[in-house]
């Protein structure tokens, strides 16, 4: 019980970024992320995935800081903490007004990786058993019993505890190898099915970098897979899947910088 106390008050604490930013890009970059605007948000987070690896300090510094900066100017976001639905717009399912449940989004959506950020607002009865299934080496421990007697905001804290722990472990391991184009090819190979719509959902929509990604990889190292998902059972699969195949245009790889 003593590590989820330490966790949740480690996520607490209000660390500022550092106020100078002239002269420093990525600094200048993160300030703007966490920005209370949504349209400079979106923008510094497009530039920050377009950094790559050397973004992914910062972006795991930022989430130390676990203060909520309510967005504005959202439009018709959708997202946890949206307080009007237009019935139509973007979905966001993260809590994004909370500065490092904002981080993991971006470290996930750069890395395609799932690290659990997107579980802190899950409904209530579903908290417990995403906690069991995502992070198996706590729920299944016979001395961590205690999560299925927790409230269901010390649940979503915890959840958003063990994200944290999880996405910093996984970089330590990482950081030497790491590459996006190899963590694009990983995530669609991958069993963990939001890993797999992320990579899909980057190849048809995306605009940020990827180094290497053109149509000879595409061919020759993501194709076949792509087809394999085209028929799997989980429709937003392959429903984004289908829609790659059928771009024959490779219109897809035209929205992205030159490789």
């Amino acid at each position: 019980m003593k590590k989820i106390v330490v966790c949740i008050v480690l996520c607490g604490l209000l660390i500022p970024l550092p106020a100078q930013t002239a002269g420093d890009p990525l600094k200048a970059l993160v300030n703007d992320f966490v920005s209370n605007d949504w349209p400079t948000v979106l923008v510094a987070k497009e530039k920050l995935e377009n950094t790559g690896p050397a973004a992914i300090p910062s972006i795991i510094a930022l989430m130390n800081d676990c203060r909520l900066k309510k967005l504005d100017n959202t439009g018709d976001l959708i997202y946890p903490g949206a307080e009007r639905f237009y019935g139509h717009g973007q979905i966001i399912d993260y809590g994004i007004d909370n500065l490092c449940v904002r981080a993991g989004w971006l470290m996930e959506e750069l890395t395609f990786k799932n690290f659990g950020f997107s579980g802190v607002h899950l409904p209530a009865d579903e908290l417990s058993g995403f906690i069991k299934k995502n992070f198996p080496e706590y729920g299944n421990a016979p001395d961590h019993k205690q999560a299925a007697s927790m409230s269901e905001e010390e649940k979503r804290i915890l959840i958003r505890s063990l994200s944290i722990e999880k996405a910093k472990k996984w970089w330590q391991a990482s950081a030497k190898q790491w590459n996006r184009l190899s963590a694009l090819e990983q995530a669609l190979y991958s069993t963990d099915e939001r890993s797999q719509v992320k990579a899909l959902f980057y190849l048809r929509n995306g605009k940020t970098q990827c180094k290497g990604l053109n149509q000879r990889f595409y061919k020759t190292r993501l194709a076949k897979q792509i087809t394999l998902l085209s028929r799997s059972e989980t429709t937003r699969v392959s429903e984004n899947a289908r829609l790659i195949i059928h771009d024959t245009e490779f219109e897809w790889l035209s929205i992205k910088p030159v490789n």
